[in-house]
């Protein structure tokens, strides 16, 4: 429904100001409805196609030109593949990895993109640790702290504290703690030996299972992929679902607010939701 308002002279009896309200109300409602697509919403992007998927139906494309032209790239032949690779996966967990070393007892924290989960049966994540610089390809000093220690925390970034977080992925020097320079506060882990996030509302304890090198067409390191198995959920009473139960724990997206990474600099929320039942098969 909307409201308008301040059409109508000053001196204009409230029945006469009432009945062209509405007549610009019917004006506007008429034009909109001619206008505007019937499954579009004022203020509201399109969440789905404007039709009623049937299955087996094939589905309607953005443009009469999708498809078209479609560039095939060699990841071989490219100078890098760093902006496509990141603007493409879309959008990506992020995993703020805090850490402790073993050598120096300096704690580290930073955040990582190529990060997933990959297993329940057990809790297992997934880590990509690409090494600094395409001459030196210097490991990053969180993935040496792992590989001293075979243990590490990974915290869900969220809303609420994003500037803090995005700052602790600044080129820091291995002796800088990046707790004190970003602002975030340590808790502390119940099984592992590394602190985690207070800020965070859910964090995870984690143990290395594996650690996969890979490395470029020349046989040059560029990358640590770390399996780790969680053996701790610390997960604050604020973001649990209302239907969570103690033996089978769910958090509330909504309440947790997680943060993803796009391309380049740019993160995102989570938006808006859409809920879809499974096929019957």
């Amino acid at each position: 429904m909307f409201q308008l308002s301040g059409f109508a002279p000053p001196d204009t009896s409230p029945e006469v100001a009432g009945a062209i309200g509405v007549g610009i109300g019917i004006v506007v409602g008429t034009l909109l409805g001619r206008f505007v697509p019937k499954h579009a919403s004022l203020g509201v992007k399109n969440r789905l196609p404007p039709y009623k998927y049937q299955p087996g139906q094939t589905p309607a494309l953005p443009s009469p030109n999708f498809g078209k032209n479609v560039h095939v790239y060699n990841p071989s032949e490219l100078k890098s593949s760093y902006n496509l690779m990141i603007s493409t996966v879309t959008p990506r967990p992020i995993a703020l990895v805090s850490s402790r070393s073993k050598k120096s007892g300096v704690d580290n924290v930073s955040p990582f993109s190529y990060f997933g989960a990959v297993a329940h049966d057990p809790p297992m994540l997934a880590i990509g640790f690409c090494r600094n610089g395409r001459q030196a390809r210097l490991q990053k000093d969180s993935l040496q702290n792992i590989l001293e220690r075979n243990e590490f925390c990974v915290n869900i970034m969220s809303e609420w504290y994003l500037e803090a977080a995005n700052h602790s992925c600044g080129m820091w020097k291995p002796d800088v703690d990046e707790f004190v320079q970003s602002g975030m506060t340590k808790g502390t882990c119940v099984e592992v030996d590394a602190p985690r996030v207070k800020e965070a509302a859910v964090s995870y304890e984690c143990k290395v299972e594996h650690v996969y090198p890979v490395t470029d067409d020349n046989g040059n390191p560029t990358t640590e992929i770390v399996i780790a198995r969680v053996i701790r959920v610390h997960v604050d009473q604020e973001v649990l679902a209302d239907h969570s139960d103690h033996e089978s724990p769910v958090v509330d997206s909504s309440k947790l607010k997680p943060v993803g990474r796009l391309g380049g600099n740019t993160y995102c929320t989570i938006g808006e939701k859409i809920d879809m039942d499974r096929p019957s098969v």
